[in-house]
């Protein structure tokens, strides 16, 4: 399925994904990537079945792969959306911790219509974040952190009921969008620190599409475009981080307006 030779890492991070199965752990042809455990006969494929209690001797599953997660493999090339594609069935897609390269596929939501995490995240990946992935009805998290992608945040995003958002560590500008006033109540994790660094101007404007919400971690460092009163519910979350931004301050259309900027006497 994933066949890349050239490619050392996957070669190590895929290779038990071999026919036959074991033996004892095969149910409906002799290769089974699920087998009846929590982990799947292959490693980094687990099949869950529905959102219900399981232990760690037997999974309620129907011997669907519902989830990859293939981490700190170092695994190289683009994401391999059109290889991973006939799993249909997929909630968790987690390739974080690689090598990948290239832009992110727009057909997601083709492929994985009931996916539930998308966690691309400490890879090399370049280019925007397609408006596509709001498409991804079912999407509750979105990693993104530690690329290189730039460009603005899709307003799309803002339709989804997402509780973790995670931009952080990248080459992102531009303004929170007004559509992820809809985010609430939600989304509890946001990440935009270390986008305004090495030259690039980062974030931008207020947080006040976010002032409905009360999340548990928020973390908004390295932007010095971003400025205004912070929301109370993202003061308090852990890891609150101003650091480098005119957050607490007024921006500028608020200056011309009449506020007085204090900043020099601070």
């Amino acid at each position: 399925m994933l066949a890349r030779p050239q490619h050392s890492h996957w070669a190590a991070a895929l290779a038990s994904w071999t026919c036959p199965t074991a033996p004892n752990n095969t149910v409906g042809g002799p290769c089974d990537p699920c087998g009846q455990q929590v982990w799947g006969n292959w490693e980094h494929v687990s099949c869950r079945g529905k959102r219900v209690a399981y232990d760690k001797y037997e999974v309620p599953g129907d011997g669907t792969v519902t989830n990859i997660h293939i981490t700190d493999y170092l695994i190289e090339g683009p994401i391999p959306l059109a290889e991973l594609c006939p799993l249909t069935a997929l909630r968790e897609f987690d390739v974080d911790g690689g090598e990948l390269t290239g832009p992110i596929p727009t057909g997601f939501a083709q492929c994985f219509p009931d996916l539930w995490e998308l966690d691309l995240s400490y890879n090399n990946l370049t280019g925007t974040v397609p408006p596509e992935i709001a498409q991804l009805k079912s999407l509750e998290e979105f990693k993104v952190e530690h690329n290189h992608l730039t460009g603005t945040i899709p307003p799309e995003l803002g339709s989804l009921q997402l509780n973790w958002l995670r931009f952080a560590d990248n080459k992102f500008v531009g303004i929170i969008p007004k559509e992820y006033s809809n985010l609430t109540p939600e989304l509890y994790q946001l990440t935009l620190d270390d986008n305004g660094v090495d030259g690039n101007p980062g974030f931008s404007g207020n947080l006040y599409p976010l002032s409905r919400m009360s999340m548990s971690n928020f973390n908004a460092a390295n932007n010095p475009g971003l400025c205004g009163m912070v929301p109370v519910g993202l003061r308090w979350g852990h890891g609150f981080n101003y650091y480098n931004t005119r957050l607490g301050l007024p921006c500028p259309e608020e200056l011309a307006g009449g506020w007085a900027d204090l900043s020099e006497s601070l």
